[in-house]
């Protein structure tokens, strides 16, 4: 068994801005026509015509997490290079509530600790999850219908 710091820091931010704008004009005119052609009807008739599109946007997006802990996973294969195959899951209950954290991964033995420690940033193909259970972690949580019309609905 292996003992794993788990030490996440994420943060990721994106940021965009577009415009980009479009017109023309169209002017026709009927001036003097020559004697005897028809369309002396249009003489002084003018036409005018105009468009403008303009599109402007923008969005940004921040998200930042910190995750930190301590699991103990077991070592569930040795991989022909040497390196381990390791999961782990710990569930703690506090009152009505329930907390898992889960963990699986390939760790590189050079990088065990003389206390058999690795930090989950030395983990590779990491994956680490924190889920709650209970009613405090389903009050926070959308309802089912009203996610449905929030899709659905368009304004």
């Amino acid at each position: 068994i292996l003992t794993i710091n788990i030490v996440e820091n994420n943060t990721a931010s994106s940021k965009s801005d577009a415009s980009a704008s479009r017109s023309s004009s169209v002017t026709a005119s009927v001036t003097n026509p020559m004697t005897g052609v028809p369309g002396r009807m249009f003489e002084g008739l003018g036409l005018t015509g105009t468009s403008a599109n303009t599109l402007a946007g923008k969005g940004a997006a921040d998200n930042t997490n910190v995750f930190k802990g301590i699991i103990t996973v077991t070592v569930t294969e040795v991989l022909p290079n040497g390196n381990l195959l390791v999961s782990g899951e710990k569930m703690v209950s506090i009152g009505p509530g329930d907390e898992y954290v889960r963990l699986s991964g390939v760790i590189n033995p050079n990088n065990i600790s003389g206390t058999n420690m690795v930090d989950s940033s030395k983990v590779a193909d990491a994956r680490i999850e924190y889920k709650s259970a209970g009613y405090i972690s389903e009050s926070m949580q959308m309802p089912w219908l009203a996610r449905f019309f929030l899709n659905v609905l368009p304004f």
